[in-house]
Order: structure tokens, then C-alpha cells, then sequence
């Protein structure tokens, strides 16, 4: 599973701050609290219809004007099972940030800043309904939203999520894969090494072929670890161009940085004599100044504008 980036959550907050409070409050105002205070298989009911609509409700329960739960909390089936079967009825829910900005507000509908939730250890967000009960008296109608997958409803990225952890799989695969190829060059490498060091036949030609077999692991390593760090180990927002622009230059990186090399050991294979190599030394270092300078104008035209 992708590992959660609560920075980038948030950053994601506060650019649809607006749009996420309107979302909510539309949600939590279209129900009819005191029908769900008073019937508990109407609110498990209730729960399930909103978590199959939005898949980012979470929990769903009532309080009344001390703060205190007066219905059990239906839970969608995404709560771990230990939180889902405690029924929360009679729980003083006074200090939450939640009953307390509702309480403050004379508005109907109230939409906390987000948080960290204690039914799911995740950052959610809640939306309270103001309203008067049978006898009377003010009461609460609190929704609870799991942050994460708000942020994906409203990307329209459910699927690609639900997805993604195969992407993951074949790209730890393959970034495996070279890993495992750049071992392979650097033992030949080294075995090489204890060759030339103990025959001491050709060092010259043995050197630069060992020279070789590094510069290769070194580029094949670090294309690996590209692929593990920007597809596996690290969250990457697919709707933001800088994400691509990262990954881009990352990999056009390893790619100047192993021609370079390459276009350099043929040039000193042609200072020791072997002329042939010359043509193709030069050709690869200007394939190189190509690519870096590409890889400039693209950094340049791409970034972002204070």
C-alpha cells in the first residue's frame, strides 16, 4: 500500500478547502436528524447508503447539548472492526474540536479542520448538523470523513487507487530486477579486480574494463532506485506536473550521467592507441550536451512561477 503523505493531504486541503466545506455541509444537512436519533436501524441504514454514495463516510452518531452520545455510532465496513463494534452510546464527547466548534456556531452546519481520528488513527474530517430534538432541546448530528479518500473522490481517482497496488508490485519488480543486474556488474566488477590484482597482466586494459562494469552498475542502480523511491516507497500525486517533472529529470539524470562516463572511456581507450573509438567518444559526448541541455530547457519552461 502506498505509504500515506500527510503533508501532501493537507496541502490537498487547503487548495479545495472551499469546495470540500460546501461538499460536506450539503451531506450532513440532507439528513434527517431526529428520525436517526431515535431509530438505530434507520441510522445503520442512513450510514451504509452514504458510504456506498461517498465512500469517505466513515461514522455516523448524535449528541446532545452536554456533549454526550445519544445513539450508538454506525460505522461504515472501511472502520477497523474493533471500533465498529464499540456503540459509543453514553460517551462524553464534550472536549472533540468538533462539538465544540458547533456549539460556538449558531450556523446549522459546521465543518471542522481536519484532524487525526482515535476510531481510525487517520486525518478525517467532521461535519455537524445543529438541530432540536423531540423535547425541545439542541442536539448534534456528527458525520465523520476519512481525509484520504475525500481528496480521491474529488480527484476522480478512485480507480486508478484501487489499481495501483499492482503498478506497485511490477514496478518493485522491475526496479528489483535492475538492482539485482547492478550487483551482478559490480561483482564481476570486483572479481575482475582481485584478477588484475593478483596477475598483474593487461592493468591498463583491465582497468578501464573494470572502470566499465562500475560506471554500468552505478547507472543501472540508480535507474533502479529511481523506480523503487518515485513508483513504490514514496507517494506520488499524478495530477501534479511537478510529480512528473521530478521523475523525468531523475531518470534524465542517470541517463546524462552514464553517457558521460561511457563517451569519456572510449576517449581515453583512444589516447591509449585504439583510435577507432574516437568518432563514437565525440559523438556520445555531444549526445550528452544534447540531453543535458534539453534536460535544462525542460526544468526551465516546467517550473513553477513564485
Amino acid at each position: 500500500m502506498t505509504p500515506r503523505n500527510y503533508l501532501y493531504l493537507l496541502k490537498k486541503y487547503d487548495e479545495y478547502q472551499a469546495q470540500i466545506a460546501r461538499l460536506l455541509e450539503s451531506i450532513v444537512t440532507s439528513l434527517s436528524p431526529n428520525k436517526l436519533e431515535t431509530d438505530v436501524d434507520h441510522l445503520k441504514e442512513v450510514i451504509k447508503r452514504l458510504h456506498d454514495s461517498y465512500p469517505f463516510v466513515e461514522l455516523l452518531y448524535c449528541l446532545d447539548d452536554k456533549g454526550v452520545q445519544t445513539t450508538e455510532s454506525a460505522a461504515s465496513p472501511t472502520v477497523p472492526d474493533p471500533k465498529r463494534r464499540e456503540p459509543g452510546l453514553g460517551s462524553d464527547r464534550s472536549k472533540r474540536v468538533y462539538y465544540m466548534l458547533a456549539r460556538n456556531n449558531e450556523a446549522t452546519a459546521t465543518v471542522t479542520q481536519p484532524y487525526l481520528s482515535s476510531a481510525t488513527h487517520q486525518l478525517a474530517i467532521s461535519a455537524v448538523q445543529r438541530f432540536i430534538d423531540n423535547n425541545n432541546a439542541v442536539c448534534y448530528l456528527v458525520i465523520n470523513f476519512n481525509l484520504e479518500k475525500l481528496i480521491t473522490f474529488l480527484n476522480g481517482d478512485s480507480l486508478r487507487r484501487a489499481v495501483h497496488p499492482f503498478f506497485q508490485v511490477v514496478y518493485g519488480i522491475i526496479g528489483g530486477m535492475l538492482v539485482l543486474v547492478a550487483g551482478l556488474l559490480l561483482f564481476s566488477a570486483g572479481s575482475s579486480l582481485f584478477e588484475v590484482v593478483h596477475e598483474h597482466t593487461n592493468t591498463a586494459t583491465q582497468a578501464f574494463h573494470l572502470v566499465i562494469l562500475v560506471t554500468l552498475g552505478l547507472a543501472i542502480f540508480d535507474l533502479g532506485k529511481t523506480i523503487l523511491e518515485e513508483e513504490v516507497l514514496l507517494h506520488k500525486d499524478v495530477h501534479h506536473t511537478g510529480s512528473t517533472r521530478r521523475t523525468i529529470s531523475r531518470f534524465m539524470s542517470a541517463i546524462v550521467i552514464a553517457v558521460s562516463i561511457e563517451s569519456l572511456l572510449l576517449m581515453f581507450k583512444s589516447l591509449l592507441g585504439d583510435a577507432t573509438h574516437l568518432n563514437s567518444a565525440v559523438l556520445m559526448l555531444f549526445a550528452a550536451v544534447a540531453l543535458l541541455v534539453g534536460l535544462g530547457a525542460y526544468l526551465k519552461l516546467t517550473s513553477e512561477k513564485k
